[in-house]
C-alpha cells in the first residue's frame, strides 16, 4: 500500500511540475498573440454575420436581417468574455520554483492518503464532500497552486470545515475489503496519471516547451511566425468584410453587423 502511494505521489508531483511549465509557456504565448488573435476572431464573426445578414435581407427583408445584427452583437460579447476568462485563467497558473517542486512530492504523499468515494457511496453528504475535495485538489494542481495543496495535505479536516462541507473520518482502517478497494483505487489513479503524462508528453505544447528550453530565442521566432499568419488572415478577412458591407449598403440603409 505504501509503495503504491509513494509511486502515485511521485507521478502526481512530476506531472504537476511539467504541466505548470507548459501552462506558463502557453500563457506567455497567449499574451503575445492575444491582440492579433482577438482581432482575427472578431473579423471572422463580422464576415460570418454579414453573410447571414445579406442572405436574410434578400430572402426575408429588413426586419429579419436586423435580428441577425443583434445575434452578431451577442456573439461578439461572448467572444470578448471568453478572451477575458482565458486571460484570467492563464494568469492564475503558476510555474513552480525549485523549492516548491521539492515540497510537492512530500505534499502528494499526504494527499494520496485521503479517502476515495467508494467508502461513502451510501452517505450522500460525505460523498459530496469527497467529490468537492477531489475537485479542489485537481483545481489547485491545474493552477500550480501549491498553497492550497499545502493547506489540504497539512490539515484536510480543517480545510473541509472551513469550506462548510460535511466532515470526514480520515483514520486508517485495517479491514481487508477496504484495503483491497483502496489498493485497486490507487492502481487506477496511477494508471490515470501515467496516461495524462503520456498525453502531455505527446502534445505540441510540450514539444514547444522542450525546444524553447534548449533554445530560448525560439520563442520569439514562434511568436513572429504566428503573428505573420494572423496578420495575413486579418488582412483577408478585412477585405471580405468590406466587400460584404458594400453589397449590403447597396440594398438597405441598415448598418451591416460589425
Amino acid at each position: 500500500m505504501d509503495s503504491a502511494r509513494g509511486r502515485l505521489a511521485e507521478l502526481e508531483a512530476a506531472y504537476t511540475v511539467e504541466k505548470s511549465k507548459v501552462d506558463r509557456l502557453q500563457a506567455r504565448l497567449f499574451q503575445h498573440l492575444r491582440t492579433h488573435s482577438q482581432e482575427r476572431d472578431r473579423l471572422r464573426l463580422v464576415v460570418k454575420y454579414r453573410r447571414q445578414f445579406l442572405d436574410v435581407l434578400l430572402r426575408e427583408g429588413d426586419t429579419e436581417a436586423e435580428r441577425v445584427a443583434q445575434e452578431y452583437e451577442q456573439a461578439k460579447t461572448r467572444t470578448e468574455r471568453e478572451y477575458e476568462e482565458t486571460d484570467k485563467a492563464l494568469a492564475a497558473k503558476k510555474e513552480l520554483g525549485a523549492e516548491d517542486q521539492e515540497e510537492l512530492g512530500r505534499l502528494w504523499k499526504n494527499l494520496v492518503k485521503l479517502d476515495h468515494p467508494d467508502r461513502f457511496r451510501h452517505e450522500p453528504d460525505k460523498l459530496e464532500t469527497v467529490e468537492k475535495l477531489t475537485a479542489a485538489i485537481n483545481h489547485a494542481k491545474d493552477r500550480g497552486d501549491i498553497g492550497t495543496l499545502r493547506q489540504i495535505a497539512g490539515d484536510p479536516q480543517g480545510f473541509i470545515l472551513r469550506q462548510g462541507w460535511a466532515g470526514l473520518d480520515f483514520r486508517e482502517e485495517e479491514q481487508a475489503a477496504r484495503l483491497r478497494k483502496r489498493w485497486e483505487s490507487l492502481e487506477l489513479e496511477i494508471l490515470g496519471v501515467l496516461e495524462a503524462t503520456n498525453r502531455l508528453h505527446e502534445s505540441p505544447k510540450f514539444e514547444l516547451l522542450g525546444l524553447t528550453a534548449k533554445e530560448p530565442a525560439l520563442f520569439d521566432r514562434v511568436v513572429a511566425k504566428h503573428t505573420a499568419v494572423l496578420e495575413k488572415e486579418i488582412s483577408e478577412l478585412t477585405s471580405g468584410a468590406e466587400k460584404l458591407a458594400a453589397e449590403i449598403a447597396e440594398l438597405t440603409s441598415q448598418v451591416a453587423p460589425g
